[in-house]
């Protein structure tokens, strides 16, 4: 799964079409959101974090649906080769001892702060976009 989240990253960066970014982060945020749940085995926390991000992607893409819909995408063969080699390469690394190691370093007992700090935020987050999103005094403009 951590080979999938950099490959994702990895392309995130290469792309050059505002639409592509939106469904390579939102592949990511569901990556992240599925391996908090393993992690902490909660199910809520990984729920929040799912709904937050979507939501404001769900936002993003209106935004970029309305300015650049005719936008032409461009891809390379080369770089889909690279892709799926690299794929490969690191579907290997990541099966090895490193990723136990990867999963222990998150069960450190100091670490239980900085999990309650980002559930706090995580909280705080949702409020602010729940008040922003208001229909009456929205943040998008009439869609017609």
């Amino acid at each position: 799964m951590f080979g999938s989240l950099l490959l994702l990253n990895l392309l995130f960066f290469f792309s050059n079409h505002p639409l592509v970014m939106g469904l390579l982060l939102m592949g990511s945020t569901v990556l992240v959101a599925f391996s908090f749940f393993l992690m902490f085995k909660i199910s809520w926390f990984s729920y929040l974090l799912l709904l937050t991000f979507l939501g404001g992607l769900l936002v993003l893409f209106i935004y970029v649906a309305s300015l650049a819909s005719n936008e032409a995408m461009k891809f390379e063969s080369k770089f889909l080769y690279f892709c799926i080699f690299l794929l490969f390469f690191l579907g290997e690394w990541v099966m090895g001892e490193s990723e136990v190691m990867f999963w222990k370093f998150y069960f450190f007992i100091p670490f239980s702060f900085l999990i309650f700090f980002l559930g706090v935020y995580l909280l705080f987050t949702l409020l602010v976009v729940v008040e922003v999103t208001k229909f009456e005094e929205g943040p998008l403009r009439e869609m017609i």
